[in-house]
């Protein structure tokens, strides 16, 4: 019986460590690796405290189409910041998510600046590259230096509250 607790208690931890993301800090043309950033796991996005990657605060916490701020370190949804909306990442407010102007505009591996309530694309902000995040620039959205590197598995929509206060 013991063994059969000791073997459940293993795998439901291996299983919540294996959703963990980290999304580190890149330099350079090449994406050249340096300390953590921010921490994803299940619907949170947490600070990185450290190189390789321990949790610190939450700051967001979020779902399939909503980004919410965190209300404390441990990951209580608050205010609403941001909805996602097809390929538009707007920023929002209030609890219920009440949509306010553009920040993102997303075009397969390009990510545009929005401007105003209507998404009117704006330049060139971040292109995705693999698991590297470069910055863009110009109407046309050309790469320039990386900024990040994700590892392992990061939601689209973390990776886009990540993204916009850049």
């Amino acid at each position: 019986m013991r063994t059969l607790i000791a073997l459940a208690l293993f795998v439901n931890s291996a299983m919540a460590f294996a959703q963990q993301s980290v999304v580190r800090f890149a330099y350079g043309p090449f994406g050249n690796i340096g300390d953590a950033a921010y921490v994803v796991e299940k619907d949170r996005i947490y600070q990185a405290c450290g190189p390789f990657g321990t949790k610190g605060p939450c700051i967001y916490v979020f779902t399939a189409d909503e980004v919410f701020h965190s209300a404390d370190a441990f990951g209580t949804r608050g205010q609403c910041a941001y909805k996602l909306e097809g390929d538009k990442f707007t920023r929002s407010s209030g609890s219920f998510c009440t949509k306010g102007s553009c920040e993102l505009m997303l075009e397969k591996q390009k990510i545009f600046r929005g401007d105003g309530a209507f998404c009117n694309k704006a330049e060139g902000a971040f292109v995705l590259d693999g698991n590297t995040i470069f910055l863009a620039e110009g109407p046309f959205c050309n790469k320039t230096d990386a900024i990040f590197q994700a590892q392992g598995d990061v939601p689209m929509i973390a990776l886009l509250a990540i993204l916009a206060g850049w």
